[in-house]
């Protein structure tokens, strides 16, 4: 892990190369069905990320790897601490998400941040082929370029052409996820978060799926991911952070 020892402020005004900035990150839970009892999923993890870095979380089930990507995309609101994002179009040159508004966080993500969970989710009836395209389109990039590198993308990922004009919903677990992994991957994000991305994937998919990230990276993208996958993870880490479960986790 970086140390951490410089504000947002001036850190990604003094350091070109950092992406991702996260200082004393904790989350809790409040179970409103179950008279207010608090649980805390993530306690005090600090983390900054450079380009061309892929940091690879580590710890025990419970440990909060998950809760952590998910305040890093904006999806969980973190309950103390403070997490940036590199923005090259503002002055200060990041957006701390941690009380951004809404329309930031959406921005940034359009711009910087790619996210690949452990399941697909996409509106029913898109057919997989403007799925894996929209990324790009929604950047500005031409809409036959863009099917054209969704094409090439799938393919590399095995996806069979005959789906491609199918929506994903009916495929299988991994059919889905390589789809799901071609759609974070395609826009050529420079901070990338994967949740376990190869989980239902066969051996020579995984390892086709690890070259991507390799390039991902090599290309200047930070990268932040949780891999099960020994094997994945040793071919994809540059370093780890170790994450432990909070000691006290019920408060009542």
């Amino acid at each position: 892990m970086t140390t951490v020892t410089r504000a947002p402020e001036r850190a990604f005004l003094d350091n070109d190369a950092l992406m991702l900035r996260a200082q004393d990150v904790s989350k809790r839970f409040t179970l409103h069905t179950q008279g207010g009892t608090s649980i805390t999923a993530l306690s005090d993890v600090s983390l900054d990320v450079e380009r061309g870095e892929c940091v690879v979380l580590a710890g025990p089930s419970g440990a909060g790897k998950s809760t952590f990507l998910r305040c890093l995309y904006g999806n969980y609101l973190a309950t103390d601490g403070m997490i940036a994002i590199r923005d090259d179009s503002r002055a200060e040159r990041h957006v701390q998400i941690t009380g951004a508004e809404p329309h930031d966080v959406i921005a940034l993500r359009r711009s910087a941040v790619g996210y690949v969970s452990q399941f697909l989710r996409v509106i029913p009836r898109v057919p997989t082929l403007a799925l894996v395209a929209e990324p790009l389109i929604s950047r500005g990039v031409d809409e036959n370029e863009a099917s054209e590198r969704a094409s090439a993308l799938l393919a590399r990922l095995n996806v069979p052409q005959r789906l491609w004009p199918l929506a994903p919903a009916t495929f299988s677990g991994g059919e889905q996820q390589r789809v799901n992994i071609a759609r974070g991957l395609i826009a050529g994000h420079p901070l990338l978060l994967l949740d376990e991305p190869t989980a239902s994937l066969d051996a020579q998919n995984r390892d086709i799926v690890a070259e991507l990230i390799t390039e991902a990276r090599r290309r200047g993208a930070a990268i932040v991911g949780i891999f099960h996958d020994e094997a994945t993870r040793e071919s994809v880490a540059t370093r780890r952070l170790e994450l432990s479960a909070p000691a006290a986790s019920l408060i009542h």
